[in-house]
């Protein structure tokens, strides 16, 4: 019997080393797959790091109640939101046919956008983001480490997902002229240079104390609407713009525009003393918008350049601007 017992064990350690050379020998060409890209707990995301193959990076850092863009930009709200919202839906749809693979890595190795999530300071994943499958209804991905990639969608959404994880740093920016809150303005200062008579400067003294005095700060000479000053100065809590000038054309166009008459500048000074400012300016009729009469208009009639602060040129609509563009005799008491 301890003969018979002996041979068996013998046999079972034979057949457990073939059965295991056999086993890794199968599956030393194996690819390493993995599937989980969402991220469950995007409240504990502290930090977005999102770069492609032409050297543009974007950093989205988490503050208080805010989110910051390369360390220097307030980033907007709506799209820190949608990419977080991304991050946490996102689900494999199915993987990307055979047929297509090849391509499919090819497209990711050479223009793939990388992406690292961390939570509480740890990075947690990283993926790339690559094209648009040919419905359009889907996004391939590939999570790093893994050799496969896969179609991503949302569930319920019916489109691609590349756009979201954009590596432009003005799409991220806030596009904000003014953010204030009512309490923090001490004072708005609108210029005229076509017409200087019809500067004004709006206080806000505190204690509900409002006041309005000519562009030099001496005092005007007709009885004013205090009510209509205070509210003028809330108008002036939040005023945006539309686009950016791209960055190639930035020194071009500002040097170009220092040149011309400036048609308006807005100016919000808080309590402690710093300013924000935008020069307004008219902008060509690129449109070749005609009148009632079917004739050119001179100039844009729903755009004008800004250059904010003396530095960057943006694009911003009249009807944005209108409800600020109030003249000095606006304010008078009508008897």
């Amino acid at each position: 019997m301890k003969k018979t017992n002996l041979i068996l064990l013998v046999a079972v350690i034979v057949l457990t080393i073939i059965a295991a050379i056999i086993y890794f020998t199968q599956n030393s060409d194996k690819k390493s797959v993995y599937r989980d890209f969402a991220v469950q707990d995007t409240a504990s995301v502290d930090k977005i790091f999102i770069a492609d193959k032409n050297n543009n990076a974007i950093t989205l850092e988490r503050k208080q109640n805010y989110w910051v863009v390369n360390q220097k930009y307030k980033a907007r709200r709506d799209l820190t939101n949608l990419l977080l919202e991304t991050i946490l839906k996102i689900e494999v749809s199915a993987p990307v046919p055979d047929s297509k693979l090849e391509k499919v890595l090819k497209d990711i190795s050479t223009s793939g956008i990388k992406t690292e999530i961390y939570q509480n300071g740890e990075l947690v994943k990283t993926y790339y983001v690559g094209g648009v499958t040919d419905d359009n209804t889907g996004t391939y991905m590939i999570l790093e480490g893994s050799d496969l990639p896969f179609i991503i969608r949302i569930p319920g959404f019916n489109g691609f997902l590349t756009v979201r994880y954009s590596t432009l740093l003005n799409e991220w920016r806030e596009k904000q002229i003014f953010n204030y809150d009512l309490n923090d303005i001490a004072r708005v200062m609108v210029e005229y240079p076509g017409m200087a008579q019809e500067s004004f400067i709006a206080y806000s003294k505190g204690n509900n104390v409002f006041d309005l005095t000519n562009i030099d700060g001496s005092a005007v000479d007709f009885d004013f609407d205090t009510l209509l000053v205070k509210e003028y100065i809330s108008r002036c809590k939040f005023i945006g713009f539309e686009a950016y000038i791209t960055d190639e054309l930035q020194e071009e166009k500002r040097d170009s525009l220092m040149k011309e008459p400036v048609v308006s500048k807005y100016s919000v000074e808080d309590r402690s003393g710093d300013v924000q400012s935008v020069k307004v300016y008219y902008r060509p009729n690129l449109g070749k918008l005609l009148d009632d009469k079917g004739e050119l208009y001179e100039w844009d009639i729903d755009r004008l350049y800004g250059i904010i602060n003396d530095k960057e040129v943006v694009l911003v609509q009249y009807y944005i601007l209108d409800p600020i563009s109030l003249k000095k005799s606006d304010f008078k008491i009508k008897n």
